[in-house]
């Protein structure tokens, strides 16, 4: 029997997980930081303690599961904030779970891992290769999850050892709420204040409504019977365009539109996403900005008759 530990079971989708995983006969090992009610929805699972930032509970965890096949390193949530204002103690916690919690669980499971050739699932991001503004110090958490995994396969590879990177879009699984409760509240006579307004506006255009977990099961599933040795999965509509836009404009020019989103202003080079002005203006190279268009980015061109008729012009 194919045996699990997956960290982060009592909601969204380390508890979906855990149960599509039981009613396909896997040996479940569920793991959180607290006993709840949550075990009710498990039965058949092994429910275990496992508080990713004690280095002791990580031990006594690992001990009792013994040697598994799969490890999911799910548990995780999210402190919003721009650089100047966001609160240090609350992005530090947050590090002691998306980043140093996934390490200690790691290294507790990995000679198990690489005597099985076991497979490694990390829990990433759409934030693990784009940010938004305030979501700097969450996605740095990410991008660490990313640089982490990619060294890990190198390293582990020659073992068999399988790791597949997990990037989801939105999803309903309370992240928001717990984001909320972890961040300090927007100060709305602060240096940002005015800005807010537009960095929800274009955050919302192009994030999906939160979507069905078991989309991310799902995904997960699928890539344990892909004999590829390393994944990278983007899951979501939302995940799949924002990604999709970021690799085909590169990481500087994705930065340059990213901040002409959040309100920048000023003459582009040749390559880029163009203005409105610059595209009614004639500019030759326009690939750059008709891929923007074609994965939703420029929809908030439509506010305005001169982005109006640049989307025309564009899709002429």
């Amino acid at each position: 029997m194919r045996s699990a530990f997956v960290t982060g079971s009592s909601s969204g989708f380390g508890l979906a997980l855990c149960r599509r995983l039981l009613g396909e006969g896997w040996r479940v090992v569920a793991s959180a930081d607290a006993i709840g009610p949550w075990t009710d929805a498990l039965r058949g699972a092994e429910i275990l303690l496992c508080d990713v930032r004690d280095p002791s509970s990580v031990t006594a965890a690992a001990a009792r599961a013994g040697a598994v096949d799969l490890l999911v390193n799910n548990a995780g949530y999210a402190v919003f904030g721009s650089q100047e204002e966001a609160d240090l103690d609350a992005v530090r916690a947050m590090f002691e779970v998306n980043v140093f919690g996934v390490g200690r669980v790691t290294q507790a499971f990995l000679p198990g891992l690489r005597a099985r050739a076991g497979t490694v699932v990390q829990l990433s991001s759409v934030a693990g290769r784009t940010v938004f503004p305030e979501s700097g110090w969450y996605a740095a958490t990410k991008y660490a999850v990313e640089a982490l995994s990619e060294a890990l396969f190198q390293e582990t590879c020659q073992f068999g050892v399988k790791v597949r990177l997990i990037e989801p879009g939105s999803f309903a699984t309370g992240f928001q709420a717990r984001a909320a409760a972890a961040s300090r509240p927007r100060d709305p006579s602060g240096p940002y204040g005015a800005l807010h307004p537009t960095w929800d506006a274009r955050k919302t255009a192009v994030l999906k409504p939160p979507q069905d977990p078991e989309g991310v099961v799902s995904a997960i599933v699928d890539s344990l019977g892909d004999p590829a040795p390393f994944l990278r999965v983007p899951v979501g509509p939302d995940a799949l365009r924002i990604l999709s836009l970021r690799d085909a404009l590169g990481p500087d020019r994705w930065s340059r539109m990213a901040a002409d989103r959040a309100g920048l202003e000023a003459p582009h080079r040749p390559g880029e996403v163009l203005s409105p002005a610059e595209v009614l203006a004639g500019e030759a190279d326009l690939l750059a900005t008709k891929a923007a268009d074609a994965h939703g980015h420029l929809s908030h061109w439509a506010d305005d008759e001169l982005g109006r008729a640049a989307l025309a012009r564009l899709r002429a």
